[in-house]
């Protein structure tokens, strides 16, 4: 197989989102990006405050969610998780 022209597939992603608590304005990259326990949600932390801020679904490249989805953690519904 020859590739003509390539994809989106390898650009890197990044996004601007403001911190909630100390208003922020930061450049999230993929790196920062990290998985919430149990709920198909994506969070990182403030470089400024340290608190987390959450990061809307809708502005996460899919490859992206799939590198960070392979990271989450599940309860399995026991209190021993």
């Amino acid at each position: 197989m020859k590739v003509i022209k390539e994809g989106k597939w390898n650009i890197v992603w990044t996004t601007e989102i403001a911190c909630p608590v100390c208003e922020a304005q930061l450049m999230i990259e993929e790196s920062d990006v990290k998985p919430t326990y149990n709920v198909m949600e994506y969070e990182c932390s403030c470089a400024i405050c340290g608190k987390t801020v959450k990061i809307p679904t809708n502005q996460i490249a899919q490859r992206v969610r799939e590198v960070v989805d392979k990271k989450r953690g599940w309860s399995q519904g026991s209190d021993f998780d």
